[in-house]
């Protein structure tokens, strides 16, 4: 019966495998901000080259996991193809510049607090995202797929630039006003994520 009990502790921890998120062939995160008046329809995509995650995973008891998130502010970039690519330069230089603040504030940061299963490999995650500073709660939706080698998470989660302070960034015509930002954004996201080798 000693044994059993001195042997529980490592059945328990082997229930939760440890992934790691880096940048490779088929991982992306994006924010979408989308226009209003003039561009009406329109949206402004980036992505983000540079990232790095943890993510510690119970599939039998997903309240037990969490996940961390870092992504680089300065590895933004706009990858719309309806703008002229000198116009795509201006869009990149405000985003990283002005709304983001990138020399300041280098990292966006997520944090979960709560994991809760909504329905076979369907999540929903819920935690801090800290932005030039500011650090306000948000929910994301997501579905994980366990690999042989790894974990395939891919989601979504609304958020508003008014939350974080940022002001949108100046439309490609430089008139902010005429062309206008909406408040919300989209996070959009599907990456794979290596299983930790044992040490």
């Amino acid at each position: 019966m000693q044994a059993l009990f001195l042997l529980l502790p490592w059945a328990v921890a082997a229930q939760t495998a440890r992934y790691n998120i880096r940048p490779m062939q088929g991982n992306r995160f994006a924010l979408e901000v989308f226009k209003s008046k003039l561009w009406e329809g329109r949206k402004h995509t980036f992505l983000f080259d540079r990232f790095s995650g943890s993510l510690a995973f119970d599939r039998e008891r997903p309240e037990r996991s969490s996940v961390r998130f870092v992504v680089e502010s300065a590895s933004a970039r706009c990858v719309d193809d309806w703008v002229k690519p000198d116009q795509l330069k201006d869009i990149d230089r405000a985003a990283v510049r002005e709304t983001m603040a990138a020399a300041a504030y280098p990292e966006i940061l997520f944090q979960s607090t709560t994991i809760t299963m909504e329905s076979p490999d369907r999540y929903e995650v819920r935690g801090l995202l800290t932005i030039r500073g500011q650090a306000k709660p948000v929910m994301l939706t997501l579905r994980a797929a366990i690999r042989e080698e790894g974990i395939w998470i891919e989601g979504s989660g609304r958020v508003r630039l008014s939350d974080f302070g940022l002001k949108p960034p100046r439309g490609v015509l430089g008139v902010r006003l005429v062309i206008g930002t909406k408040d919300e954004m989209n996070v959009l996201f599907g990456l794979f994520g290596l299983l930790a080798t044992s040490r």
